[in-house]
């Protein structure tokens, strides 16, 4: 079993590989808004939140997955309305409305959650438990009594393990007219009580 070595703000210098994983994970519903992949690669590398990524390295400082977290009120991607701009010129005007359409704001005392990625090499061994450990400890810490997260319809395995871990269903959301341009039908709003 490799050895898992938890970090509570992604190391600087891991922007790129974090990205990478975050694209691997989320680019089947974010390509349309923010590909191609190495575009929504590079946006990602260049606009990551350090402080709302708790990561695992192995031994040899090797980047195993991540967890994104809002618990200072960004997710994973600090990105404003400029970076948006700078990054796809013109472009990022249409972009603008189905993004915020994706953001996701918990209630008070609710620590959303912005995503967990393993690497395909590290998966099975253990990373993404010490990494849901590890957000859970730290929502406790700073007071929180949840954590919230959104599952898409078209990731099944995803929803079974969140299933395991104790979250429940608590309502659904279409896209609408929105689904071409995202892929997905729906996504379900998940809570774990702490």
């Amino acid at each position: 079993m490799t050895q898992v070595i938890l970090h509570d703000e992604l190391p600087s210098g891991m922007e790129a590989e974090a990205a990478a994983l975050y694209w691997e994970a989320f680019g089947g519903k974010l390509g349309k808004l923010l590909g191609p992949d190495n575009r929504g690669r590079a946006f990602f590398e260049r606009s990551v939140n350090h402080a709302a990524v708790i990561a695992a390295t192995d031994a040899n400082g090797r980047l195993l997955g991540i967890v994104a977290h809002q618990a200072s009120g960004t997710g994973f991607s600090n990105a404003t309305t400029v970076t948006l701009f700078r990054h796809y010129g013109l472009g990022a005007l249409w972009r603008l409305i189905p993004l915020a359409m994706l953001e996701r704001a918990a209630p008070k005392g609710t620590l959303q959650m912005d995503g967990i990625c393993v690497s395909a090499q590290a998966r099975g061994q253990g990373v993404g438990q010490a990494l849901f450990n590890r957000l859970f400890d730290m929502a406790r810490d700073r007071g929180f009594a949840r954590v919230t997260l959104d599952v898409i319809n078209t990731n099944p395995r995803a929803r079974a393990l969140y299933d395991r871990l104790g979250f429940q269903a608590t309502g659904t959301e279409t896209t609408g007219p929105l689904k071409p341009l995202l892929g997905f039908d729906s996504a379900t709003k998940m809570v774990l009580t702490l």
